[in-house]
This record gives structure tokens, sequence and C-alpha cells, in this order.
């Protein structure tokens, strides 16, 4: 399963310069063992990810693994493939439409 993972800071102090540097080493061994799929960055902090996981438990887990994990604020958002949920709504619409 895909899941859209936002993350915001809180910011309540400045993080030091060795928290910063293991998030951005744990950011890129998950995006070199295929783990995400993508991460950006926000201009105002904080960011976006796409990530691989078989349930929401294990985002959880991968989460709670993130150096930074608690200095922030998480939204998970489970993915579906666009085709397959079109295929769903189409399906629902003929259905309702008699």
């Amino acid at each position: 399963m895909k899941f859209l993972v936002t993350t915001t800071p809180r910011r309540l102090q400045m993080p030091p310069v060795a928290l910063m540097e293991a998030a951005r080493a744990w950011i890129n061994a998950r995006l070199a063992d295929k783990t995400m799929d993508c991460c950006y960055g926000f201009m105002t902090g904080g960011g976006v990810s796409i990530m691989n996981a078989d349930s929401a438990e294990e985002v959880a887990q991968l989460l709670m693994e993130y150096p930074a994990y608690m200095g922030s604020d998480w939204k998970v958002d489970p993915l579906c493939d666009i085709n397959k949920n079109l295929d769903q709504v189409m399906a629902m619409i003929k259905r309702a439409a008699g």
C-alpha cells in the first residue's frame, strides 16, 4: 500500500544540527531501500512523502523510528490506485442510475 505522509514541525525551539543530520540520513536510507517513493520539503518547514507499507501500523512504526518524530505533527492518508478507484466510482454511478 502507498501512504501520503505530511509532517509539520512544532518548532518549540531550534532543532540541533545533529538531529537534522540524523533526519536526513534516515530519509535518504528510506529512499534508498524504496520504503519511500519520494520526499519533498515545504519552504515553511516540514514536508511530504509517499511511503510504501503493508499496513497503517507499519507506517506508524516507521515514523516512530524517524529521529525527529516527537518534534513533529503527522498526517497519514492511504492512497488508492486511480484507475481502480475510478472503476469503483463508475460502478457506483451505474448502480445508482439503475
